[in-house]
């Protein structure tokens, strides 16, 4: 197994702009001053702990094995939920076991994991309401500078742990329904109906689906093929399902948020 030769450590949290990501970082840099900071995303909506689980999932396969991703978005922060590490895919995951990981969990051919306790990694006083700066950040630290997981806690039993909070698709003969799962800069709405699920169902017919009131039939697989301002269906560059307008915002235009609900209907026309 290649690993990079500077450990690269990725952060993804719902603490948008100011000094709480530049906290984190001063602490991983403090433990490991050779390490590759990447930031995924600050942006997470408060508290969304399925879509931050949707994204990590999404992203963290496009990075070298080794890779350790911090991940930050509790908030039972400073109660009894454990705070983790996830080796899965050849990589490190660290973040608090509220279902943040379940969607990675789901995907991985084999996965284990343990409860951090306390140790040298740790400092003397952790404040309660910043669990991301006091012991997850260290935790990576001393995780980007070599330090086993196994040494860092007990192991635990991955099937224990909290499965994502995202209902998973739901599918009768006529229908199928998933939810708005992330929102992104363009104002696309990026469901959790994969490409797979989807045409498993639907065979051979087609189908249309439908967001608050709004029918959308048309698939796409590039903006081109439809006008400026014309609403559409695509399978995005995650192969789940994506409700989108050329040179517009599908969000702005059906004020749909993260956990709409998505469902498709079949057509046999």
């Amino acid at each position: 197994m290649n690993y990079p030769r500077r450990p690269i450590v990725t952060l993804l949290s719902d603490f948008g702009e100011g000094s709480y990501v530049a906290s984190l970082k001063g602490v991983l840099l403090t433990l490991a001053p050779d390490i590759e900071l990447v930031d995924v995303t600050h942006r997470v909506n408060p508290g969304a702990v399925g879509s931050a689980g949707f994204l990590i999932c999404h992203t963290a396969s496009f990075f070298p094995p080794g890779s350790i991703h911090l991940c930050i978005v509790d908030p039972g922060v400073g109660t009894l939920r454990l705070p983790i590490i996830l080796r899965a895919n050849d990589s490190m995951f660290i973040g608090p076991d509220n279902g943040l990981f379940g969607e990675v969990i789901s995907k991985a051919g084999k996965a284990e994991a343990w409860e951090v306790s306390h140790g040298p990694w740790l400092p003397d006083r952790i404040c309660p309401t910043f669990h991301g700066r006091d012991l997850f950040a260290p935790v990576a630290g001393y995780l980007a500078r070599g330090e086993m997981p196994g040494k860092m806690g007990k192991s635990l039993r991955v099937e224990d742990l909290v499965p994502s909070p995202v209902p998973r698709p739901i599918s009768s003969e006529n229908e199928m329904v998933g939810q708005v799962i992330w929102v992104d800069h363009f104002g696309n709405l990026i469901t959790n109906l994969s490409d797979v699920e989807v045409e498993l169902w639907v065979g051979s017919d087609r189908f249309d689906a439908h967001v608050g009131w709004e029918r959308v039939e048309k698939k796409i697989e590039t903006f081109q093929e439809v006008e400026p301002g014309e609403m559409a269906l695509l399978y995005g560059s995650w192969r789940t399902l994506e409700v989108v307008v050329r040179e517009g915002s599908a969000a702005g235009r059906l004020g749909a948020a993260i956990g709409e609900p998505v469902r498709l209907e079949r057509s046999r026309e």
